[in-house]
């Protein structure tokens, strides 16, 4: 596998944790950085910082609305 395909794929495993931290909080970024749930599977993986959770979590709410 070369080095830009893992990036790759690792950058869309981080976006993936994220969006599940978010669906977890009700796509509040605050929620996601405070997040205590510590028997999480992805608590130590889950974003620590604000810092594109928001643009996420709109990019999210557009998806789940087209779903209905």
């Amino acid at each position: 596998m070369k080095k830009t395909e893992l990036k790759k794929q690792i950058a869309y495993l981080k976006e993936l944790i994220d969006a599940k931290c978010l669906e977890c909080c009700c796509y509040q970024p605050e929620e996601v950085v405070l997040c205590e749930i510590k028997d999480c599977p992805l608590w130590s993986e889950r974003p620590k910082e604000k810092k594109g959770l928001y643009s996420l979590s709109k990019k999210l709410k557009q998806k789940k609305i087209k779903n209905f």
